[in-house]
C-alpha cells in the first residue's frame, strides 16, 4: 500500500526522486513525495536520474518514511530550574542555538530534532541539571 504525503507539509524545493525501480523506493521519502505531487504543480525538484543510475545500493539521497519524536518548547523545563542555573542553561543554549533559534525553539515555533533534543539535555547535565526533563510537547513527523 502506497502512502500519500500531504504535499503542502513538503518543504520547499524538496528534492524528489523519480526512481520507481529502486529497492527502496517504498519507503522513501523523495520517491513517495513524487507520486504524491498534485497535478497543479508545473515545475519539479529532482534527483538527477543519471546520477542516480551511477548510485549502487547506497542511495546518498535516501530518506526514510519512519516518522521521528520532534520535541516542541521547552520553557516549562527552563521554569523549573533555579535562577542562576536557568541563567546559566540559557546561555549555553543561545551559544548552541543563536539567539534567534533559541527563542524560536524555546517557545515551540520550531520543531527540535532528536538529536538537538540530545544536546539540550547534554547542556542541562553538564550545568548540574540532574533530575529526568520533559520538553513542553512532542510531534510526530517525517525527517526531510
Amino acid at each position: 500500500m502506497e502512502e500519500k504525503i500531504d504535499f503542502e507539509k513538503v518543504p520547499y524545493q524538496y528534492a524528489m526522486c523519480l526512481n520507481r525501480e529502486c529497492s527502496k523506493a517504498n519507503t522513501c521519502l523523495r520517491q513517495l513525495t513524487a507520486q504524491s505531487a498534485p497535478e497543479k504543480i508545473e515545475y519539479w525538484v529532482i534527483v538527477s536520474p543519471k546520477h542516480l543510475a551511477a548510485q549502487q545500493e547506497n542511495c546518498p539521497y535516501y530518506r526514510s518514511n519512519a516518522k521521528v519524536r520532534y520535541a516542541k518548547g521547552f520553557i516549562r523545563m527552563l521554569e523549573d530550574l533555579p535562577y542562576k542555573q536557568m541563567q546559566t542553561v540559557i546561555l549555553h543554549l543561545m551559544r548552541y542555538f543563536g539567539r534567534r533559534t533559541y527563542y524560536r525553539s524555546r517557545k515551540g515555533e520550531r520543531l527540535l530534532s532528536p538529536a538537538e533534543q540530545q544536546h539540550v539535555l547534554n547542556i542541562l547535565k553538564n550545568c548540574g541539571v540532574s533530575t529526568p526533563q520533559q520538553f513542553d510537547a512532542y510531534v510526530e513527523d517525517y525527517d526531510w
